[in-house]
């Protein structure tokens, strides 16, 4: 049975190794024999002690010998403080120094010490110090907590990793180089912050120790860029590194070489020149992969932020005579930079941002780098003082550096600046462009030129556009008519998309969207307005033209033509009713009616003593529904009078239209262009309107609401 944890569950004994080690380094640093001074090497080479638990051993002092209560007695040279063995020429020094180490501490043992000392007047004296049996947590340095915290953090990390994907061969590798980075400074915390001597045999175990996790720190690199993020050579031949580095660790640990500088040193750069071959094998071998492209830049960047900032601080301002800017305890946390970045690529975090955070980290280096460089060539060539070559320095880079540094950017990474002025033109082109298969590649033509896909097919439904795959693609969501597309591969496949992407995409797709709204509103509107001029010359001008036909006078005929081409006229301003009073606009309609019934041989009466105050944006309509049922009473009623009221019921105003014709059966109406046009005009005011046989004829009844 497969039985899967919880990813919790996964870190729990993983995690509990990392807090053992950290027991057990704090067990070991703590139980040593401790006096409370402090020693150092001076000018000449020499020894001092300073902070000495004993009052009269105040103040920097010369030491010239340990002694103990039974006449012992170790002269204390500078090689004895050294933090790292193997910078010795040869193993017989090294062998040297851990049985001086051996012999110091077992003078450590005896409940008190003699300090053999010369004071600043040349005086030689002895100070007798007790020893305690085990040194205080608070006296550990400082250097001594960043070497826990930079290797127990890389542990954690790369199990963290690890446990994302324990099946990825990769995360298994990159695990692997955690533990060379808690095998090498845990050792290094526990000796190289040591008072002043520990047990020899001990000191080579974790001498050993050291270069074993240096060691396997490096050949897990070497694997792990042999296989990630493109496998370079078959499986079996990933244990090729295990066991070329691991025998020759062996061999440095039987001491079979003749120093440290073969058996620790060597190995060493060897693997640097190799993580740096197989770094640009995977780099080549990458190419057409901008997935596999950044995590190589990120990489790369990763190790020469952290690698160059080691050499800034501490390798340059040796090689050049002065004091390094960092102690080496301190210059750890470099290495942890390293780790850290090399973390986020294998568990592929945010890999659409690493080759932008990559190239960040390349160009604050080279700023560095650049300022150091100029500031020494100032203070060596030119022999100026320090503040004044540093401010010049600084200018120099400024002024020439910075500038230069976004074309790089652009160069390097492949990213050109869209032109944005070509945006809204590109956009309402697309959103006023009438078919929609020419729509289409107007908008896959912007997608396009502006995001340099190497491919664009159909894409998954989406709501706002999104990074797919790992930033390799970049959904963009379907917009009206416009189908949903996937972009794969930014810049003709030199980068990966990012969520600056995302945002511009965003941006274009809003304003499409709006332009192709606006378009449609348009549309819509105008689309309405040919309905209500259509309803309009239906239900008025075709009214007049019937009042005309129907006038047996020829002079009133023809004032029936000339007041429906000035209807007309206003239907097609639609400016009827504007500046006239409510009572002035039915005075007309009442005229203009009875004129029409008159000719006809009808009668009409008109109830309207008290007209309602509407809004002149309702004339139109009950003017339309006015003349619909008066021409339908004209045609089909055969009616003798037609009575109109207008009154207001509590919030609505309410106008029926009632004749004394023939009437109508219900069940046997068929609804015309008159009848949809009124019900129209009504529902246009947020009303409704009935059509009911009455005894005799039909009523027409249109409840409007006030605020319409």
């Amino acid at each position: 049975m497969n039985l899967r944890l919880p990813f919790m569950a996964r870190l729990i004994w993983p995690a509990s190794v990392g807090v053992a080690a950290v027991v057990a380094l704090l067990y070991f640093a703590i139980h040593q024999p401790w006096l409370g001074a402090t020693f150092t090497t001076g000018a000449a080479n020499e020894v001092q002690v300073v902070d000495a638990r004993s009052s009269s051993a105040a103040g920097p002092q010369r030491l010239l010998a340990l002694e103990g209560e039974h006449g012992a007695s170790i002269t204390i040279k500078a090689s004895d403080l050294v933090e790292e063995p193997d910078t010795f020429a040869t193993y017989a020094e090294m062998a040297g120094f851990f049985e001086r180490q051996t012999a110091i501490h077992s003078l450590l043992q005896q409940p008190t010490v003699r300090l053999r000392v010369l004071d600043k007047s040349g005086d030689e004296r002895v100070v007798i110090v007790p020893v305690a049996p085990e040194r205080p947590l608070s006296d550990l340095p400082s250097a001594f907590w960043v070497q826990l915290f930079v290797g127990l953090v890389a542990w954690l990390v790369g199990v963290w990793v690890w446990s994302l994907r324990r099946s990825d061969a990769a995360t298994g590798l990159f695990a692997l180089v955690s533990f060379g980075v808690l095998g090498f400074t845990f050792p290094a915390a526990l000796y190289s912050t040591r008072e002043l001597a520990i047990d020899g045999q001990f000191f080579r175990i974790l001498s050993i120790m050291n270069h074993g996790g240096a060691l396997l720190f490096g050949a897990a690199m070497i694997a792990l860029l042999l296989r990630y993020p493109k496998p370079l050579v078959p499986a079996p031949w990933l244990y090729m590194p295990f066991v070329v580095f691991g025998s020759w660790w062996v061999a440095d640990s039987l001491w079979l070489f003749d120093g440290p500088p073969m058996g620790s040193h060597l190995p060493t750069v060897l693997e640097m020149v190799g993580i740096v071959l197989c770094a640009a094998l995977q780099y080549w071998r990458a190419r057409g992969d901008p997935g596999a492209r950044a995590v190589m830049r990120w990489f790369g960047m990763s190790i020469l932020g952290g690698a160059g900032a080691f050499v800034l601080t501490v390798i340059a301002p040796s090689m050049m005579g002065f004091a390094p800017l960092l102690p080496q305890g301190y210059a750890f946390v470099f290495f942890l930079l390293i780790h850290v970045g090399i973390a986020l690529g294998v568990a592929r975090y945010r890999l659409f941002d690493l080759d932008r955070w990559a190239f960040r980290i390349l160009f604050h280096m080279t700023a560095a780098a650049l300022l150091l460089l100029v500031d020494v060539m100032l203070i060596s060539w030119i022999a100026i003082g320090p503040a004044p070559a540093f401010g010049l320095a600084l200018a120099v880079v400024v002024l020439f550096y910075l500038p230069l540094r976004d074309t790089f950017a652009g160069w390097l990474s492949g990213r050109g600046e869209p032109q944005r002025a070509t945006w809204f033109q590109d956009l309402i082109e697309v959103a006023l462009t009438p078919s929609d298969q020419d729509r289409e590649q107007r908008w896959l033509a912007l997608l396009k030129a502006v995001f340099q896909p190497l491919r664009i097919s159909p894409g998954p439904s989406a709501t706002a556009p999104e990074l797919l795959a790992e930033g390799a693609a970049l959904a963009i969501p379907a917009i009206g008519s416009l189908h949903a597309q996937r972009l794969e591969y930014a810049m003709h496949g030199r980068r990966l998309f990012s969520p600056r992407d995302v945002a511009r995409a965003g941006e274009l797709c809003a304003m499409l969207a709006h332009a192709m709204d606006s378009r449609i509103a348009y549309e819509q509107g105008v689309a309405e307005e040919r309905g209500r001029i259509t309803r309009d010359m239906h239900d008025n001008i075709g009214v007049q033209l019937l009042g005309a036909l129907h006038s047996r006078d020829a002079a009133r005929k023809d004032a029936l033509i000339r007041d429906t081409l000035v209807d007309l006229r206003e239907i097609i301003n639609n400016s009827a009713g504007l500046g006239l009073t409510a009572g002035e606009l039915m005075a007309d309609l009442r005229a203009e009616i009875a004129d029409i019934l008159s000719n006809a041989g009808l009668t009409l009466a008109w109830n309207m003593d008290m007209v309602p105050d509407f809004p002149h944006q309702a004339v139109p309509a009950l003017r339309s529904i006015l003349r619909e049922a008066v021409g339908n009473a004209l045609r089909h009623a055969h009616a003798s009078t037609i009575s109109i009221a207008l009154f207001r019921q509590g919030d609505e105003m309410v106008l029926t239209i009632e004749d004394d014709g023939r009437g109508f059966a219900a069940d046997a109406i068929v609804p015309g262009h008159g009848l949809e046009n009124m019900r129209a005009r009504v529902a246009g005011l947020k009303g409704r309107i009935a059509i009911d046989p009455a005894s005799p004829g039909t009523r027409i009844t249109a409840h409007i609401p006030m605020e319409a």
